[in-house]
């Protein structure tokens, strides 16, 4: 899951969101440098993480890719199923997407961040990121951005045609999986209640 769903499944605790957005930038144990729930959404970050990458649904997709693309397919994965969410979003959230992106932009900035994790969350801000997974176009710059950014040579610049085949099987994916991700994070949420 990439960033728009983390944030969805954070809502609308402002620590949870804030830990959501912090998950891709805190690596190893937690040891208490952040707030407690904080703490708990990156926690809960790694829970999502970790119950998508083991899920049958989610390796089911992985295999609909071809060859050459397969050892990708989860990156591009956590990018197609935020485009797909956001093309549904009504179905996901009473509020528009505009104002869910400026709610937890707004949050996520008025928090304690690492330098790079607010230089990151500033551009995304600006850039209206959230609201733009719903664009074709947007998602292809997203997969060749990554794509630059790995250090070994793959395919992602040639992501979106890939993406265009699959997209009515994985769409199907995604309408299976998310339900099944939000009753799992519904009981992460109560299990994990106020634990450090």
């Amino acid at each position: 899951m990439n960033h728009l769903a983390h944030f969805r499944l954070a809502w609308p605790s402002e620590g949870l969101l804030v830990g959501a957005f912090l998950g891709d930038f805190v690596k190893g144990r937690l040891q208490g440098a952040f707030d407690p729930e904080v703490e708990r959404g990156i926690r809960l970050h790694r829970a999502i993480d970790a119950f998508a990458d083991s899920h049958p649904v989610l390796r089911h997709s992985v295999r609909r890719f071809e060859p050459d693309f397969r050892r990708f397919a989860p990156i591009m994965l956590d990018v197609i199923f935020d485009h797909f969410l956001a093309r549904a979003w009504r179905d996901y959230h009473d509020d528009s997407l505009s104002d869910f992106q400026q709610a937890v932009f707004g949050q996520v900035l008025d928090s304690e961040l690492p330098e790079d994790a607010r230089r990151v969350a500033n551009r995304m801000a600006a850039s209206r990121s959230l609201e733009r997974y719903t664009e074709v176009e947007f998602i292809d710059r997203a997969l060749t951005h990554i794509g630059s950014r790995l250090s070994r040579e793959n395919p992602l610049d040639r992501g979106i045609a890939e993406f265009e085949r699959l997209e009515g099987e994985l769409r199907s994916d995604f309408g299976l999986f998310f339900p099944q991700l939000q009753t799992f994070c519904r009981d992460w949420r109560q299990q994990h209640q106020g634990h450090q």
